[in-house]
C-alpha cells in the first residue's frame, strides 16, 4: 500500500510542475522574450498557438490531479491522527481544495473565453503592426489580468501543498 500511495503522491506532484511549472515559464520567460522580440500581432499569434498545444497537456494535469487528490485525501492518514491535527489538515486542505477550484476557473476563462476572443479580434490584422487596436489591447489588458491570478493562485496551492505536508 506504500508503494501506491508513493506513486499516486509522484503522479500528483508531477501533474503540478507540468501544469502550474509550464504556466509559470510561459508567463516569466516566453511572453517577455516574445514582448520585446515580435511586433504585437506576431506575439499573440505564436502565444495562441503555444496555448492551444498546452491545453491538452492542462486538463490531462487537472484530471490527474483531481484524482490522485481524492486518493491523497483518504491516503493522508487522517484516521489516525489527534483530533487538532485532523481540523488543521481539514482547513488547509479545504483552502487547497477552493484555490484548485479557482484556477480550473481561471485556466477555463483564459483557454476557452479569452483566447478565442483573442484570435478572432486579431484574425485580418497586419502581423507588422506596431500597435493594436484599443479594443485588442483592451482585450490583451483583461488576459493578462487573468493570467497574473492564474499565476498568484498557482503559488498558492504550492504553499498550502507544502502547509499539508508539514501539518500546518
Amino acid at each position: 500500500m506504500e508503494i501506491l500511495s508513493l506513486l499516486v503522491l509522484w503522479l500528483h506532484v508531477i501533474a503540478a510542475v507540468i501544469w502550474i511549472g509550464g504556466n509559470l515559464i510561459l508567463a516569466m520567460v516566453i511572453v517577455p522574450y516574445f514582448r520585446k522580440s515580435l511586433p504585437p500581432v506576431q506575439r499573440i499569434q505564436i502565444l495562441a498557438e503555444i496555448g492551444k498545444r498546452f491545453e491538452p497537456v492542462v486538463w490531462g494535469c487537472i484530471g490527474v490531479l483531481f484524482f490522485t487528490g481524492l486518493v491523497n485525501i483518504f491516503t493522508a492518514g487522517m484516521l489516525t491522527a489527534p483530533p487538532d491535527m485532523i481540523s488543521t489538515f481539514m482547513r488547509t486542505l479545504l483552502i487547497k481544495l477552493m484555490l484548485f477550484i479557482v484556477l480550473v476557473i481561471l485556466t477555463a476563462l483564459h483557454g476557452f473565453v479569452f483566447g478565442p476572443k483573442m484570435s478572432a479580434a486579431i484574425a485580418g490584422l497586419d502581423i507588422n503592426l506596431a500597435e493594436l487596436p484599443p479594443e485588442v489591447q483592451r482585450l490583451r489588458s483583461q488576459m493578462s489580468v487573468v493570467s497574473s491570478l492564474m499565476g498568484v493562485v498557482s503559488l498558492l496551492i504550492l504553499l498550502a501543498a507544502v502547509a499539508l505536508r508539514m501539518g500546518v
